[in-house]
């Protein structure tokens, strides 16, 4: 084992993003396979795998790192944690990370205003790299966006429509309220002369939704993965912006990515797009 690899813990390892992360790193993915390790792996409470090697979980040749529902009983195996969970499970994480200074990627979604309080809060101890959407593409679109809302989003009707898989339990998703709050912002900026950045959460600005109410339309089917397309419909032209997943493994690949680039040093709260620059 490389001394100077980032030790990487997955939560939720038998959901369908915490199975897709602990493939990545142990299959030993190119860009990775010099820069992360995996530390340890841990599964919901009293979780029948528990003790069990994760090779076994995910089909290898047995690694040496047992799956435990005890994250108090690992703390020196890791330092950093990636997780994809639920909004609550993810809170009692943060908690550890932070009370344990250890940085942690999060990519749960669903949360409401106070655990995100709680999330901005805790970073400015730990370094926290938060995301609905961990695909790279979508951190370009989000860039996009507030230049075509800054274009022509005054003059256009703006919907945004996501599809999903039907056991996805939070409507909208977190990717298409990302999106929301990009192009609101991007309409701020149309209409003060203040200069405001287009990746703030814009909860707090509703009033923005007065002169143009941005519609999301939520569909829940089968096995997609996950699909956004962003409509601005003008007088004789509409304008789409579609981004489609056919595996969540990209989603590992960015989680992994923003690990790497968050590292133990770093504090505060990140996005994917922090990650790009």
């Amino acid at each position: 084992m490389n001394s100077a690899c980032l030790r990487v813990a997955v939560s939720g390892v038998t959901g369908r993003m915490g199975e897709k992360v602990l493939t990545c790193i142990v299959q030993g993915e190119k860009q990775f396979s010099k820069k992360i390790v995996l530390g340890a792996a841990i599964a919901r409470s009293n979780s029948n795998i528990c003790g069990m090697d994760v090779g076994t979980l995910i089909k290898t040749n047995a690694l040496g790192v047992k799956i435990t529902d005890n994250i108090e009983s690992i703390k020196d195996d890791f330092d950093i944690l990636i997780d994809f969970t639920a909004p609550d499970i993810s809170m009692e994480y943060l908690k550890f990370c932070t009370n344990n200074k250890k940085n942690i990627i999060i990519g749960t979604t669903g949360f409401n205003l106070t655990h995100k309080s709680f999330i901005k809060n805790a970073s400015q101890k730990i370094g926290i790299v938060f995301s609905s959407n961990f695909s790279v593409s979508i951190a370009l679109i989000l860039k996009i966006l507030c230049n075509i809302t800054q274009s022509i989003g005054s003059s256009s009707d703006i919907n945004i429509v996501e599809a999903h898989h039907n056991k996805k339990h939070d409507i909208p998703s977190g990717t298409s309220l990302m999106m929301k709050d990009v192009i609101c912002n991007a309409l701020r900026l149309i209409q003060s002369d203040k200069i405001v950045d287009c990746n703030v959460d814009c909860t707090e600005n509703e009033s923005v939704y007065l002169d143009k109410k941005i519609m999301i339309h939520s569909l829940r089917a089968g096995d997609i993965v996950g699909e956004h397309t962003v409509l601005f419909t003008g007088l004789g032209e509409c304008l789409e912006i579609t981004h489609k997943v056919s595996d969540r493994l990209i989603f590992a690949h960015g989680a992994l990515r923003a690990a790497v680039w968050l590292g133990c040093d770093k504090i505060g709260l990140f996005s994917v797009s922090d990650i790009l620059e």
